[in-house]
């Protein structure tokens, strides 16, 4: 009994340090999307006698605010309450990584980064703030991966087994050994570096997680001093693809 009681014990232990590890984490992950919002809020700062830039500015700010809020919704949902089924909506491709990329342009030119966008347009069934956060996420790791002047490119191509979403950046790379677990919970291959930067390691396995959801896959190509190329690839279908 006093054995049984325990390792009782021992799980609940367990159970409560991850728990706290995962909160600590969800905390810094959500960082992401509050970069564009600091961004477009630094540029109508220094820019107040502009009013059509006061007014743009405003209004990404705004837009990111409500899909934030939707977002953590959606997110608490779906990990914290192991809710799986969202409303997928036809989106068109060309259009929506081109919005993302301006969403990320004040953040990317700060750090003297130059953000490529070519996008092919194609009519598919997703999670929009759910994509979206992975294509933040995937395209702030690149931007933290770019030491000075560097590019990173977005690209949208149509495949036949359905359309992917490339970010491939001009970074310092990523060792062969270490590509095989970038994607498990709280791996980072520079920790110091990651958590310098506030990141906890959450976000590619948040972001490997949505894309398993939409029925994709996630690969990713490096070479140490050339940069990384990720590959999301995503089904075509119906609304319940």
């Amino acid at each position: 009994m006093a054995d049984q009681l325990e390792q009782q014990m021992e799980q609940l232990e367990r159970a409560s340090k991850q728990q706290e590890a995962f909160l600590h984490s969800f905390a810094h992950e959500t960082k992401t999307p509050l970069t564009s919002i600091i961004g477009y809020a630094e540029l109508l700062l220094s820019h107040t006698d502009s009013p059509d830039i006061v007014r743009g500015g405003a209004g990404y700010i705004f837009r990111e605010g409500r899909r934030m809020e939707r977002l953590s919704q959606k997110l608490m949902e779906w990990i914290v309450l192991e809710k799986s089924a969202f409303s997928m909506q036809e989106v068109e491709m060309g259009q929506y990584l081109a919005a993302i990329a301006c969403t990320v342009e004040p953040a990317m030119k700060k750090k003297e980064i130059t953000l490529l966008v070519e996008a092919e347009p194609s009519q598919i069934w997703l999670e929009p703030d759910l994509i979206e956060t992975v294509c933040m996420n995937l395209l702030d790791n690149a931007a933290k991966s770019i030491e000075g002047k560097g590019k990173i490119l977005l690209k949208g191509s149509m495949l036949p087994e359905g359309y992917q979403i490339e970010v491939t950046d001009s970074g310092k790379g990523i060792p062969q050994e270490e590509l095989g677990r970038i994607t498990e919970a709280f791996y980072m291959v520079d920790k110091s570096r990651a958590r310098a930067q506030g990141s906890a390691g959450l976000g590619l396995s948040i972001c490997r997680k949505i894309i398993e959801l939409h029925g994709g896959t996630l690969s990713f190509e490096s070479e140490i001093g050339k940069g990384t190329s990720v590959y999301v690839v995503l089904k075509g279908g119906g609304p319940n693809a």
